[in-house]
């Protein structure tokens, strides 16, 4: 017979309110809440009549569960099982790895992958459809650029998707043409999430099974829930496996701006759904990104008479953030260039009266100029950022912004300003190991490091860095009530590892691996 309540004991665990620590806490093994937090002989004593299960760490620090506050959950865990293309160093070696996919397929069936990066090729140049062709004729190809800004696609691919000298572009997007006005096989921002949502998906079952695997990758990295950018097909997906009582995670979607009208006709609003699965708000894109040149400046880029790309007109950014607000959803706004952030800021503030409650946040917040720093705080405007991008995006920032570069990621000035700031990885982007992201935070250099420290004012404590995986990202969800610390009332979602990393030094944060993953007290 299973045991009513869970004790573990022999522990050293940052409850993360305040700095209290304890040896032990118990659990109902039901429902998956804290009943007790403290010493061994403590909860051993006040819950030994209950005959609990006791699960000894052995001295491994404990921590919350960590909350990726911002993914691509669900594409991220079926790209698990595409081709990758994170990391390759030329269109050659991305072609060869195409071909050994496409090998053994039917003709006709559809290859999508993702995570070419034409920043680190040699040479440099765009990709083309002509490429692709080399490899695969006779499969329609579709990859993502890193970024998630572009997609590259094959010939056979254009044809399916009826794309050709006299296609329009889609607004707020672009198909790239060569010298004859020929789509060359490359779509930017809205023009790629167009063609994306036409072309064949995997199916429900196919979805599904990844995942259920991208959620055991999760666990395995200490990380217990997740915030997703995602839309309708997505939500369906995890909405069926939360049924089957195969989502395990706590997930927090939220839905583009497109799905404003269906929840807001459905009476839905922030915070619908349960403990594993949730309706966080809408997404928002004002810009694109740096690699791709369109996120939105207050100056040109280096060399270059381009202020980026808006997306979204100021009027109509306005409308969709009023309407949304009025109708108790909030908004999560991507804004990349030091403009855009400015743009989101200036329209919240417009907007704010509407609805003070919610949890509005602006997503990655890469360039802010130092006059905006402090309005995230004035205005309650939770700062989502991803510290992995930083390293990867040094070259860049020097490239693009140059001098610029010193209000790029502004973790510390957000941070002494008193922004509530949650972390993510924008995964598949990046990888979702929270280690690497904290390393990144707390030492602004990649691994191994190979220059001094990205402009060290604006690291950020590792005290904060844990904060933003636990606290702070239970507080951008509404979740502040029931989970985040490790004290009475709050969810038993915690994580085990055996070196304190407190004493670990900055540069070997990355290398610490997670033994346990508690959620709802049992073990993942």
């Amino acid at each position: 017979m299973k045991k009513a309540i869970t004790v573990i004991i022999n522990a050293d665990i940052y409850t993360m309110k305040g700095r209290q620590r304890a040896k032990a806490l118990a659990c109902d093994a039901g429902g998956g809440m804290i009943l007790g937090v403290g010493g061994n002989s403590q909860i051993l004593g006040k819950y030994k009549a209950l005959k609990p299960e006791v699960i000894d760490l052995k001295g491994s620090v404990v921590l919350p569960g960590f909350t990726d506050c911002h993914t691509h959950f669900c594409n991220y865990s079926l790209l698990a099982s595409q081709p990758d293309l994170d990391g390759i160093r030329s269109i050659k070696e991305c072609l060869q790895a195409v071909a050994r996919y496409v090998t053994g397929k039917a003709p006709g069936q559809w290859v999508l992958g993702g995570g070419w990066n034409k920043n680190i090729w040699t040479g440099g140049r765009l990709p083309t459809a002509q490429d692709l062709d080399t490899v695969s004729i006779n499969n329609p190809v579709m990859l993502w650029s890193k970024d998630w800004h572009t997609i590259w696609l094959n010939s056979s691919a254009m044809v399916a998707l009826d794309i050709h000298s006299q296609t329009t572009d889609i607004p707020g997007g672009a198909i790239e043409r060569d010298a004859k006005g020929r789509p060359s096989g490359l779509l930017r921002e809205e023009a790629a999430n167009h063609y994306y949502r036409l072309a064949p998906k995997a199916s429900v079952e196919e979805y599904s099974q990844a995942v259920i695997q991208g959620q055991k990758m999760f666990a395995k990295m200490g990380l217990t829930g997740f915030h997703t950018m995602e839309g309708v097909e997505e939500f369906n997906i995890l909405q069926s496996l939360l049924m089957q009582n195969k989502l395990f995670l706590r997930g927090t979607l939220y839905h583009n701006i497109k799905a404003l009208d269906g929840l807001v006709s459905a009476g839905i609003k922030s915070g619908f759904g349960g403990r594993n699965l949730k309706i966080g708000g809408v997404k928002l894109f004002v810009d694109g990104s740096l690699g791709s040149q369109t996120a939105l400046m207050l100056e040109p880029y280096r060399n270059s008479a381009s202020l980026g790309m808006n997306t979204v007109p100021p009027g109509e950014l306005l409308a969709l953030i009023t309407k949304a607000s009025q109708n108790g959803l909030a908004c999560a706004i991507h804004a990349i260039g030091d403009a855009a952030n400015r743009l989101a800021l200036d329209t919240f503030q417009k907007a704010k009266d509407f609805n003070k409650d919610l949890r509005h946040r602006i997503e990655h917040c890469q360039l802010v100029q130092t006059d905006d720093i402090a309005r995230f705080k004035e205005l309650g405007i939770i700062a989502s950022v991803q510290p992995i991008h930083c390293p990867s995006d040094l070259d860049l920032i020097e490239r693009y912004w140059g001098e610029r570069g010193a209000y790029a990621y502004p973790f510390g000035d957000l941070s002494r300003n008193k922004a509530r700031m949650v972390f993510g990885s924008d995964c598949p982007i990046e990888k979702p190991n929270p280690f690497w992201a904290i390393q990144a935070a707390v030492t602004r250099q990649r691994i191994p490091a190979d220059r001094p420290s990205f402009y060290p004012t604006n690291k950020i404590s590792l005290w904060d860095s844990l904060k933003a995986y636990t606290v702070d990202a239970a507080y951008a969800s509404g979740d502040e009530g029931w989970k985040g610390t490790l004290e009475p009332g709050k969810a038993a979602d915690l994580i085990c590892f055996p070196e304190d990393i407190f004493k670990v030094k900055p540069d070997e944060i990355h290398k610490i691996k997670v033994e346990k993953t508690f959620i709802g007290g049992r073990e993942i």
